[in-house]
């Protein structure tokens, strides 16, 4: 199943957010930006649940419901 993501929010320093809409999965796809070690414009891409980082970018994680341990 797709993410069906909400509409971007834009913070002042350039970074995104928009959220996954589907219930169960409220994936937060943040997308930022900031400067290297070398003064290169940087770009990442962090999802995230809660309070909870999942990843750093490479693919986006698959939409579903969170899967709680017993």
């Amino acid at each position: 199943m797709k993410h069906k993501w909400s509409e971007k929010t834009r913070q002042p320093n350039g970074d995104s957010r928009k959220v996954c809409t589907r219930e169960g999965c409220e994936l937060v796809c943040v997308s930022c930006h900031g400067v290297d070690e070398h003064g290169r414009q940087d770009h990442w891409k962090e999802w995230w649940r809660g309070t909870e980082k999942i990843q750093v970018g490479g693919n986006t994680p698959a939409c579903g419901p969170v899967e709680v341990g017993a």
